[in-house]
């Protein structure tokens, strides 16, 4: 019994741990790792940004586009107004391009309005990839770090 536990005191003495990672090492280490994230955050509010910014750019399109309809419409009107000068008068057809110029600009209003409403949600987005990165600055380590 007795050499039994002669062997077990001779392995526990035989286990010692020594450290590799000084406590200094460990707090770079940690600032590191908030660094990374900060850096992911910006990485991520930049891959959103560009999302934003394709999204833009489908609404300039589509706002482009109702402008022309609205300028055509306004055209129409304009020159049925011109033919009522003449004379000629048609109420349901005086009635239908007044109703399409108006619907024309209302849709051209409202694609305008998405639009500016998409690029105050960009330049939000570019307000925190600035704020973001002014925080990552703070967090960078500056102390080499040492692994032993």
């Amino acid at each position: 019994m007795l050499a039994f536990t002669l062997v077990g005191v001779a392995q526990s003495k035989a286990q010692v741990y020594s450290a590799k990672v000084s406590k200094d090492s460990l707090a770079i280490l940690k600032s590191r790792v908030e660094a990374l994230k900060a850096s992911q955050k910006i990485q991520e509010l930049k891959i959103k940004e560009g999302e934003e910014e394709a999204e833009v750019e489908k609404l300039r399109v589509k706002l482009l586009d109702a402008n022309d309809k609205a300028k055509d419409a306004a055209e129409k009107n304009n020159k049925h107004t011109q033919k009522l000068d003449n004379g000629t008068i048609d109420a349901k057809e005086t009635d239908k391009l007044a109703k399409k110029a108006k619907s024309a600009m209302e849709d051209s209003q409202k694609a305008l309005d998405r639009y500016n409403k998409q690029i105050r949600a960009v330049e939000k987005i570019r307000g925190d990839i600035q704020t973001e990165e002014r925080k990552a600055g703070y967090k960078k380590p500056t102390i080499v770090f040492n692994y032993q």
